[in-house]
């Protein structure tokens, strides 16, 4: 392809494609004689100076070429539309109707109130997930809470109802546990065979979602709940993330979430090529091992995050209570190996002596 402009007399340029793809500008010197008829680009651009008429001679060659590699599709059209991003949520809208009662708790991720069902009459949870107007991207990321706890059903989970979403505000009904959380009912310390039973409970909770690639990453007794059949549930999927793979590999997962003290050590040290994954639920549980047997968080004695931080970055653990067993003591050793690859999973802690009980129903 040739396209031929003229300058000033006695000048004229050549623009054509060159071999490497690039455009090649020849200037050739030339006299034009007197009545000549050629004066069609000279008369049309009589009044631009050279170097504009290079320019427009460059932009008229790029756009012929640019039409014919439209036409061979090699390259698109650019538009003034905004094409907005897709944040469809698969998440249905309850089929009730529904009262709000009291607020029975707060957390990281919102409000949750008690609330009826009024067709059946049954209790539940509410929690109410606020963001801003328009705020898409915060509206997809609770909305991917709400798909893992759609296809989720376990007697230790905590059961999902549905979901209704409004202009500023997500609102998630839950079953309603009664009797609060393991947090509270810790506080005093427990008794050994009433950790061994809940012990087991929530790893079998947690061998279900690991089975489901699902990694809780926030398992601490304030999200464990128990009820008044004496069975006890794992809630709050607020940091859940399915996994897109079905092995067990220590590094799925990059961002730091969950709670400082129940945090496993890669959670808090790997870089960004590296993470986290089902192991880090592992450290968590021993955790709330620790939790049920001394009454108290683990990392008491420190004052901040930072500390605790530093301290599990240097190769520290949490302190194992003294009034356990020493089955119980092994047991949390399992969970509290600083190389995720050689920690034991969910499902082979619950071959574990420690967890091999019988799990009855409890009233009161």
């Amino acid at each position: 392809m040739v396209k031929r402009h003229s300058m000033e007399n006695p000048t004229e340029v050549d623009l054509h494609d060159g071999e490497d793809g690039g455009i090649v500008m020849d200037i050739h010197h030339r006299r034009r004689s007197r009545g000549s008829g050629d004066f069609g680009p000279l008369i049309s651009n009589s009044n631009l100076k050279p170097h504009e008429r290079i320019a427009l001679a460059i932009e008229t060659l790029e756009r012929e070429r640019n039409n014919k590699l439209r036409e061979r599709h090699v390259i698109g059209h650019v538009t003034s539309m905004k094409l907005e991003p897709d944040y469809h949520i698969n998440a249905r809208k309850v089929n009730f109707r529904w009262q709000r009662g009291t607020k029975i708790g707060e957390g990281q991720f919102g409000k949750v109130y008690s609330a009826v069902n009024m067709d059946s009459g049954e209790l539940m949870a509410m929690k109410e997930m606020k963001f801003q107007a328009n705020d898409h991207q915060a509206l997809k990321e609770i909305a991917d809470e709400i798909i893992l706890f759609e296809g989720i059903q376990h007697e230790n989970l905590v059961k999902y109802h549905g979901v209704e979403i409004h202009k500023d505000e997500m609102l998630v009904f839950m079953e309603y546990c009664d009797r609060g959380t393991l947090e509270e009912a810790a506080k005093m310390g427990l008794p050994e065979p009433m950790i061994r039973m809940y012990t087991k409970e929530i790893l079998i909770a947690v061998n279900f979602l690991h089975d489901n690639n699902i990694v809780h990453r926030d398992i601490k007794g304030a999200n464990i709940f128990l009820t008044s059949s004496g069975c006890l549930k794992l809630g709050d999927f607020g940091c859940s993330a399915k996994l897109k793979s079905h092995t067990t590999m220590p590094g799925e997962f990059n961002n730091l979430v969950g709670t400082t003290a129940y945090m496993a050590p890669e959670v808090i040290t790997k870089n960004d090529q590296e993470g986290h994954g089902r192991a880090a639920d592992i450290w968590s549980l021993g955790c709330v091992v620790v939790e049920m047997g001394s009454g108290k968080r683990p990392w008491f004695e420190f004052e901040n995050n930072y500390q605790i931080m530093f301290r599990v970055g240097m190769g520290g653990t949490p302190t194992i209570p003294d009034n356990l067993s020493a089955e119980g003591k092994d047991f949390i050793s399992h969970c509290f190996k600083h190389d995720p690859s050689t920690r034991k999973t969910a499902s082979e802690l619950l071959d574990h002596s420690f967890v091999k009980v019988q799990i009855e129903d409890q009233e009161g």
